[in-house]
């Protein structure tokens, strides 16, 4: 062999035992966890306790998931005694019946037990059982449980909300394992004991909510005090970040199979659901009537709501046979014959001053009545704006409604976000866009009167609501609604942004603060006085009650803003079938407002 070859394979022997030294070295200084599981699990025959699983974090960092800690009962199989009396007398101890075809070949059990049984097993002080202790996920004072949402139980994956919507970014892959050291033929070797080992990752991530704990916790209590079926949503008026979301009913997060077939709707979230407006449509009256009002009271939209009057019978915007009108208590179809003459006991009275308008209980549109509420008290009688707003009178508004247009009242919904989706959605949070007419169907004045009130075609989420009222106490501008702010790690730090700040102007501050000036008349003299009892600094709101096309359901609003002089927060509270938000919805503002000043908000 010649020298040349010699160097050669020497050279290559040496580069062979330099790498191989190399792993050996990377294996001893940097061990991979994917092998030192592999070898755990060559040697160890055991089972997963629970698998890891990041946080969901209010803003703040508290948590609103793994909470309360629960308590788990290893037992040890290889090493349980042989007398039946004295395992019967552990099990007794721990409140659970002993398993019949347990024994010592068996694998390790897990137990689910309660502090107590752990107190007594501590007592009892016997070395075949140890005591774990876990956090549980959920527990039975979890709040925001529609945002957070719920896991499938046979697999721990995200089943709705954020457990879903972020289920890669909480779900760890990871495990805490119990086992027992076995032999070649997966026997238990006695001496070797149990080996407890977490392979949860150093970098586990967690995401953190816009909302607030303690606020979300005043939230949750003012709606079971008042008993509330329906929904609440606070906003930061400055930043437009969701402080709490709640809906009622809610359900228990680790039992969702009771709920599948039920029909109270506890898994459905009221907070993002789309439900009919009623007279809190009436902010957008005034914000289109205050942005265009030298153009309105000259008469530029006639021509446009002359389209409907000159339609013929059945065609769209027409006079149809059957239409609903509001009995000062509910909507209800009344039948119309095809020539019908309804005598103008009411009449239209000629809106040329917004201060100077005489409400008789009802107004007649295209033939058709519509009713006040105050219908059965001879009607509201003289009123000017600002009362005409703070009694949420119909007639008012449906007069006002015919001179701002169909188009305005639109095209004024849409500027508020009416209709079109908050956002929240694109972070996790499903949510309806509610509905508006569409801008350019043909109308009549009957379907202006509708649109004017809230009714018909208008529907909006309780997100939705509190934003256009955060909106006005922002003095016009309109902030993008969050939901979420970050995926963050374990201290705190942001991996991650989510929320997205932007806001633009959509209506002068001179129209905010006029609203502003309206909504609190409401509270002071109007339909909204019970919103504001208990606590100082006042507020300004809007009631509203909507009928909803089933008989007898006529659901509540109030939204509102406070402190008056100087907004923070926006609060919109829909009570599900509560007919009057005055007395439904405004005290459980009231409730709210109070409780978060008192805590220094």
């Amino acid at each position: 062999m010649s020298v040349k070859r010699i160097y050669i394979l020497g050279g290559i022997f040496t580069l062979l035992f330099l790498l191989l030294a190399a792993r050996t070295a990377t294996l001893q200084l940097m061990p991979d966890r994917s092998l030192e599981e592999a070898a755990f699990r060559q040697r160890v025959s055991g089972m997963g306790v629970e698998k890891i699983r990041g946080n969901i974090l209010d803003r703040n960092n508290i948590p609103f998931t793994n909470r309360e800690t629960k308590y788990m009962a290893l037992v040890k199989t290889s090493l349980m005694p042989q007398s039946e009396a004295e395992k019967e007398k552990v099990f007794r101890a721990m409140g659970v019946g002993m398993p019949e075809d347990l024994t010592s070949k068996s694998s390790p059990l897990l137990l689910k037990i309660d502090e107590s049984a752990g107190e007594a097993l501590k007592n009892l002080d016997v070395d075949w059982i140890s005591v774990i202790c876990s956090l549980e996920r959920y527990g039975e004072d979890s709040l925001a449980r529609h945002v957070t949402g719920y896991l499938n139980k046979s697999d721990q994956v995200g089943m709705s909300g954020i457990e879903k919507a972020y289920e890669d970014i909480l779900r760890d892959n990871v495990a805490f394992e119990i086992g027992t050291v076995t032999d070649a033929v997966r026997e238990p070797i006695k001496g070797f004991g149990y080996r407890l080992k977490d392979w949860s990752s150093d970098s586990r991530l967690n995401v953190r909510l816009t909302l607030d704990y303690h606020v979300q916790k005043i939230v949750e209590d003012a709606m079971d005090n008042n008993r509330l079926s329906g929904a609440v949503v606070v906003e930061d008026v400055v930043t437009g970040d969701i402080l709490a979301m709640a809906s009622r009913p809610h359900f228990d997060q680790n039992a969702v199979e009771k709920y599948l077939d039920s029909s109270g709707k506890e898994l459905f979230n009221k907070a993002t659901a789309a439900y009919n407006l009623g007279s809190v449509f009436k902010i957008i009256d005034l914000a289109a009537f205050f942005e265009n009002e030298e153009e309105i009271m000259n008469g530029d939209a006639a021509e446009e709501n002359d389209a409907g009057d000159r339609a013929s019978p059945g065609e769209a915007g027409s006079l149809t046979d059957i239409y609903r009108f509001f009995d000062g208590f509910s909507y209800s179809p009344v039948p119309f014959p095809e020539h019908i003459d309804i005598p103008a006991i009411f009449g239209r009275h000629e809106f040329t001053d917004p201060d100077n308008y005489y409400c008789s209980g009802a107004v007649e549109i295209n033939g058709l009545t519509f009713k006040c509420y105050s219908y059965y008290e001879g009607g509201h009688g003289s009123l000017d704006l600002e009362r005409a707003f703070a009694l949420s009178c119909n007639s008012y508004f449906i007069e006002l409604g015919q001179r701002i247009g169909y188009r305005r009242l639109v095209e004024t919904a849409q500027k508020f976000g009416l209709g079109s989706r908050t956002g929240i959605s694109e972070q996790g949070v499903a949510e309806s866009p509610g509905n508006l007419p569409d801008i350019n169907a043909y109308h009549s004045r009957a379907d202006i009167a509708n649109i004017a009130i809230g009714q018909g075609e208008i529907l909006a989420t309780p997100v939705q609501v509190a934003d256009l009222t955060a909106t006005v106490a922002n003095g016009g501008i309109k902030n993008r609604v969050n939901i979420v702010d970050a995926i963050v790690d374990e201290n705190g730090r942001t991996v991650k942004r989510i929320k997205v700040s932007e806001g633009r102007r959509i209506i002068s501050k001179e129209t905010s603060d006029r609203i502003r000036e309206m909504m609190e008349a409401v509270t002071l003299s109007g339909t909204g006085t019970e919103a504001v009892i208990g606590y100082y600094g006042g507020a300004g709101g809007k009631t509203g009650s909507a009928e909803t096309g089933s008989p007898g359901v006529v659901h509540a609003w109030f939204t509102g803003y406070f402190p008056a002089a100087e907004p923070r927060y926006a609060v919109a509270v829909f009570a599900e079938a509560g007919r009057l938000g005055g007395t439904s919805a405004a005290p459980v503002f009231a409730e709210i407002a109070r409780g978060m000043l008192e805590k220094g908000y």
